[in-house]
């Protein structure tokens, strides 16, 4: 009962800092989880109050996470970085361990230099969750986000080998290079051979399913959703890199050739919504759960029973500090060597737009579950005293939240969001001329869809295409005003509010588009917005007539089943109002884009927005 309810907290905490990322958009979800979790922890005692199982952190989050994320990166751009992500994810990482190792050693001399060196390996690895965040709403550059998408996938191994080599020289006090080489390069190399043999062997499986006939969307989206874990579990049992290999098999897979038939699209569509929404939750819970932790590892630290807290937060303070520089500088070096070998010159890496680039870089690599779950499996030895232990968890956890805060704050202050820059001015000027242009096409073609043939609408009288019309049969003009007008034919008084209906979800777009357009085009804009709503109230004004309306007592039972069917018509016509519109929507975007008004991106982006619509309305 105790799992079943730390689960329900778990998933109340994800769908509440959600909500309130809402009203906090200058602190980004992930940070809104983890401080959520420290509340949680605080205020109400859970199973994790007692610690977390590292390696289940690992195959029940790291692992699914990993193996979407690479199912989806961009492999062109990871092979051509492959030299600058090998040299993050090895160099750097040794770089680090070596340089904040060194640091706490000399801070603290209790401490002794393979722990701080084992400290400084878990700090290698950054959180791909918090960085698949940054890199979704930040503009780095192409290079750059390859960079940081594929140093986030790849730079586990050398952490967890530097991690597990120290600990490994505390507990028997002996080191062994050939066997650090050997172990590295089984966790390495062999995670990365048993991932793409695996990869291919879970690809060939799904395609035999679809060749005997399976092409059940279910079936298939259960396979992907349980490959994951069965790599990790296999890799584990042959002694190789299981998250090396999860990533490897993502990508064997998204390389390999899929077959493009209606079936696989389907699995496909199903397929990427199951993914975002558990993509979604255990992001969450992730960081829901790294802020449980926090409160349990920082409090020794903040009791003071490691020493004086002041100077626990100062090591804290400089061992990020040293951690930030020494990325800095080694991000630094490679865009100098890519500037220089692009022709460029070195100089450019020290223009302000390009330290401000690099600066982000370095503070984009936020560290968080693998680190996490490294620390935690740290056990106290005959060379490392149990509030040595605590020291370090309390130091590292610190060191967490701190990598978290200058990621989430820092970032957006040196680089744009990518939304910020894609809404540009004239994009929103575009997007407007095209949705008046879609209102506009929308009136014209009244006469001509929408039509329900042979629908019931009660009475031929003067009064009845006001007072027998539903909330949503409002027309506009017609005579059919609600106000005693001349007669209409009954396709036309359900045609026409149809297209009242349609108008105003795209005046609702207007809207939206309206506060980031340029003067002209949002003058525009309201003034369609003006007129539309104009037309959808009398919608409403007919609403209120038709509920107090007191007609014969003989019809009293009549006129609420000839509300409901004419009702019912009217839906369906918007329903036929909405597709016609869609598809003028892509012919003006196909327009804009030969007329040059948008770029081929943009136009993209737009119709693959209205290939959704027409897909939910299918």
């Amino acid at each position: 009962m105790e799992t079943f309810e730390l689960i329900l907290f778990l998933l109340i905490a994800v769908i509440a800092s959600s909500i309130l990322d809402k009203f906090l958009p200058r602190v980004s979800l992930p940070l809104v989880q983890v401080a959520l979790g420290a509340v949680i922890a605080v205020a109400v005692q859970t199973p994790l109050e007692w610690g977390i199982d590292p390696e289940l952190l690992l195959i029940l989050f790291i692992a699914p996470l990993h193996f979407n994320e690479s199912r989806h990166v961009d492999s062109g751009a990871l092979w051509k970085n492959r030299w600058g992500i090998a040299s993050l994810s090895v160099g750097l990482v040794f770089a680090i361990a070596l340089a904040c190792g060194a640091t706490l050693h000399a801070l603290a001399p209790a401490v002794p230099l393979a722990a701080a060196i084992a400290l400084g390996g878990a700090f290698g690895s950054t959180d791909a969750v918090a960085v698949t965040a940054l890199t979704h709403d930040r503009r780095f550059g192409l290079r750059h986000e390859a960079l940081l998408k594929g140093e986030a996938l790849f730079n586990d191994v050398t952490g967890t080998v530097i991690f597990q080599c120290c600990v490994t020289l505390l507990a028997t006090g002996a080191f062994s290079l050939l066997h650090a080489g050997e172990e590295f390069a089984l966790d390495l190399f062999g995670g990365m051979l048993g991932g793409l043999a695996m990869g291919v062997a879970a690809w060939a499986l799904l395609e035999l399913i679809r060749r005997l006939g399976l092409d059940s969307p279910t079936l298939h989206v259960m396979l992907e959703l349980l490959l994951p874990f069965v790599i990790y579990l296999a890799a584990k049992s042959l002694h190789i890199g299981a998250v090396i290999a999860v990533v490897s098999a993502g990508l064997a897979m998204s390389l390999l050739p899929q077959r493009h038939t209606a079936a696989t699209a389907r699995t496909k569509l199903q397929a990427k919504s199951v993914w975002e929404t558990i993509e979604f939750v255990l992001n969450g819970i992730i960081f829901v759960i790294l802020g449980m932790q926090l409160p349990r590892l920082l409090e020794p630290a903040t009791e003071g029973s490691l020493g004086d807290p002041l100077s626990i937060l100062g090591i804290i303070v400089a061992l990020t500090c040293v951690l930030e520089a020494v990325r800095f500088l080694w991000l630094l070096a490679m865009d100098a060597r890519a500037a220089a070998q692009s022709g460029a010159g070195a100089r450019a890496c020290l223009s302000p737009e390009s330290l401000r680039g690099t600066l982000a870089m370095a503070f984009a690599g936020a560290k968080g579950g693998i680190t996490l779950s490294l620390m935690l499996t740290l056990t106290a030895g005959a060379a490392l005293s149990g509030s040595d232990r605590l020291a370090l968890i309390s130091i590292a956890s610190g060191m967490i939240v701190l990598t978290l805060l200058l990621a989430d704050f820092a970032v957006p202050a040196l680089v744009p969001s990518k939304r910020s820059a894609a809404r540009s001015r004239d994009r929103i000027d575009a997007e407007i001329g095209i949705t008046l242009g879609v209102i506009a096409s929308i009136e014209a073609d009244a006469p001509l869809t929408g039509a329900v043939k042979g629908a019931p609408v009660a009475g031929k009288e003067s009064r009845s295409s006001c007072k027998d019309v539903p909330a949503a049969a409002a027309p506009h003009g017609t005579a059919a005003t609600g106000k005693g007008g001349g007669e209409a034919d009954g396709a036309q008084a359900i045609d026409e509010p149809a297209t009242v209906i349609v108008m105003r979800r795209y005046a609702d777009i207007l809207e939206e588009l309206t506060p980031a357009a340029s003067p002209e085009a949002a003058a525009r804009a309201k003034a369609e917005v003006k007129r539309v709503e104009g037309l959808y109230a009398r919608i409403d004004d007919i609403a209120r007539e038709a509920a107090t309306w007191d007609g014969e007592p003989d019809s009293a039972l009549r006129a609420p089943v000839d509300h409901f069917q004419a009702l019912r018509a009217v839906y369906d016509a918007v329903e036929d109002v909405q597709s016609q519109a869609l598809a003028r929507e892509l012919q003006l975007i196909k327009a804009a884009r030969e007329a040059g008004v948008i770029d081929t991106a943009h136009a993209k982006a737009l119709r693959n927005d209205v290939y959704i619509q027409q897909l939910v309305l299918d």
